[in-house]
């Protein structure tokens, strides 16, 4: 049996703190060339999916952080301290 496409999805559930949360997934497809494995091809599409989701995971976090610097940017030092501990 000659495998003519391979698909993969990889996501989770993010935690931004104060009860918020967001969902990232992907799913990579991809046409399966006769000289190539499924499995070589799904590891690969797992491996892509994992480094875009992570990447995107990052940005919303750092996204997160400077909102949240932001908003403590015009509160005194130690109102600051006070809030984070």
């Amino acid at each position: 049996m000659q495998i003519k496409e391979v698909s993969v999805t990889y996501g989770g559930k993010l935690n931004l703190g104060d009860y918020n949360s967001v969902h990232i997934e992907i799913t990579l497809s991809a046409i399966a060339d006769p000289n190539e494995s499924a499995n070589d091809i799904s590891a690969h599409l797992m491996a892509t999916a994992k480094t875009l989701v992570r990447a995107e995971a990052r940005e919303l976090m750092e996204r997160r952080k400077a909102k949240v610097d932001e908003v403590f940017a015009g509160l005194p030092i130690e109102v600051q301290r006070n809030i984070t501990k």
